[in-house]
């Protein structure tokens, strides 16, 4: 299980709140027709669904509801918010997840760059006290679009300008990966500083179970992190931790 201490402040803040991104790969691999002729059983039916339940299990605990802040950004040909970032305590409603083609990394780290920033700036002019954003970033492949592969150092660009060790807000990274997906693209998703985490699916594990595992412990996270005040997440079913555990 991941422990992690040490939170950003700002002065004069009456309220402390918590944000937490769900980065949810949307390509062609996640629904696609001819991979899931179950179109209830495709990787991005089970999303639309667990993510849905996510919303009201989240709502109703005491903790999580109290501080807690939920966006949902979705990417493939590009990258866009799908649900902005709202107080847990009040839920909004969660429309079916886009499709795309493409799973682009570059355009997903640009708009989290964007994204990131403007809401932290939102909150701390709202005279709130946001602790250090949390990114949960759920990928089945690597990174390419329009029939050109992004590599690491090319996707690392946008990725490295949010992660900054001069940016007082960057967040911490935990990538979660399953289908096509290498161990070293899921490795170099997570953060270091301050210390994420990544996971990468056991050979065979189905991917719906996969991703209801996912989703289960991203609950867990949230609740538990909000109550215990740093953050923790323990590793999903089916699921092998690669990075080194001390870190």
């Amino acid at each position: 299980m991941v422990g992690f201490d040490s939170f950003n402040r700002v002065e004069g803040s009456i309220h402390k709140v918590w944000p937490f991104y769900i980065v949810c790969d949307v390509s062609s691999s996640m629904w696609n027709e001819k991979l899931w002729p179950d179109k209830a059983s495709s990787p991005l039916a089970v999303m639309n669904d667990s993510l849905g339940l996510m919303l009201e299990v989240l709502a109703e605990d005491i903790e999580a509801s109290d501080i807690g802040r939920v966006a949902v950004i979705t990417f493939a040909d590009d990258a866009a918010t799908h649900y902005p970032l709202t107080p847990i305590a009040d839920p909004g409603r969660l429309d079916p997840l886009p499709r795309g083609e493409w799973t682009n990394y570059v355009s997903a780290w640009e708009h989290l760059n964007t994204t990131i920033r403007a809401d932290i700036d939102q909150m701390v002019a709202q005279r709130c006290r946001p602790k250090q954003p949390v990114v949960f970033f759920i990928t089945d492949g690597n990174a390419g679009h329009s029939k050109h592969t992004q590599t690491v150092a090319e996707w690392s660009m946008p990725r490295n300008r949010l992660c900054s060790p001069g940016y007082g807000f960057r967040p911490r990274v935990v990538a979660l990966g399953i289908g096509n997906v290498d161990r070293a693209t899921v490795r170099a998703l997570r953060s270091v500083d301050p210390p994420g985490a990544a996971f990468l699916a056991n050979p065979g594990e189905p991917a719906s179970i996969l991703l209801q595992a996912i989703i289960k412990v991203i609950i867990v996270s949230i609740t538990t992190s909000t109550a215990q005040g740093y953050f923790t997440f323990p590793t999903p079913v089916g699921m092998t931790r690669l990075d080194d555990s001390a870190v």
